[in-house]
């Protein structure tokens, strides 16, 4: 059988930062029963890291498909400065869907693999989080449950860098390059209204802190599957002594969330 190609690009430009990333791949079907187990083979010349995450994306695409198929990603590019963590990922997962031509498949491609989360981190260490946004459900004007109940997503905006999304599903985190969406309305089931973090809820006491580092948790699901965040922050100005340190805790626990403040030490 012919394989399908596509060439799928990622370029973006904001006033915070930039992604590209271009993946080239054939996808010819295959039955369950094939000899050959393998799903995905890269033959394009490029970095590990890169050949990493087009494996990855290209398997969280074909889990939406409804028949098996082969992958063989022939070309990727990227430069130097403006990819990043997760772009070459996301660009493999469109490509194998628009190869296809496939209409069933998630609205966003995220990654939930604990090597490419703390890779994104570590990008992030040293850079302030200058804010966050918040979607909580709503029913009849009133917030559907505490801080952690009414959580539906959440939204991070670290200095110079792409917002970064954060969902949770079953037992493990899965993290988005996506601006937030608009609050939306659902028929006889309340609302999911969207904005800025607001006390007394956690995440909004860690906005204007700086990230010192971080650790990814593994998921129950598995060793290499991102369960949560614990991200070292810290917080300028609140004391004589100067800046403190506290820990927020982000994860998740029987698709709900988990969300927990730590101070180490003073």
């Amino acid at each position: 059988m012919t394989p399908s190609r596509a060439t799928f690009r990622i370029a973006q430009q904001t006033n915070r930062s930039c992604r590209y990333a271009q993946v080239t791949l054939e996808v010819t079907a295959r039955s369950a029963l094939a000899e050959d187990p393998a799903d995905v083979e890269v033959t394009a010349d490029t970095f590990d890291e890169y050949r990493r995450e087009a494996v990855l994306g290209v398997r969280w695409a074909l889990r939406y498909l409804p028949q098996p198929a082969r992958v063989t990603v022939t070309d990727i590019v990227t430069t130097e400065i403006d990819t990043g963590v997760g772009d070459v990922y996301e660009a493999a997962a469109h490509a194998v869907w628009q190869a296809v031509q496939a209409d069933d498949h998630p609205r966003f491609v995220g990654f939930t693999d604990r090597t490419m989360v703390a890779d994104w981190l570590a990008r992030m260490h040293g850079r302030r989080l200058e804010s966050v946004t918040e979607a909580r459900a709503w029913f009849e004007g009133h917030r559907e449950g505490g801080d952690a109940e009414s959580l539906v997503h959440a939204w991070l905006f670290f200095e110079h860098a792409m917002p970064i999304a954060l969902h949770c599903l079953d037992e493990h985190l899965i993290l988005v390059h996506e601006k937030p969406y608009e609050p939306y309305a659902m028929a006889g089931f309340g609302e999911t209204r969207v904005g800025p973090a607001r006390s007394p809820d956690l995440l909004a006491g860690f906005a204007g802190s700086r990230l010192l580092g971080s650790d990814v948790l593994p998921s129950l699901e598995g060793e290499n599957i991102c369960g949560g965040l614990v991200l070292h922050f810290a917080h300028e100005g609140r004391t004589h002594e100067g800046p403190t340190r506290e820990d927020l805790v982000i994860g998740a626990r029987r698709d709900e969330w988990v969300l927990e403040a730590k101070r180490p030490f003073a």
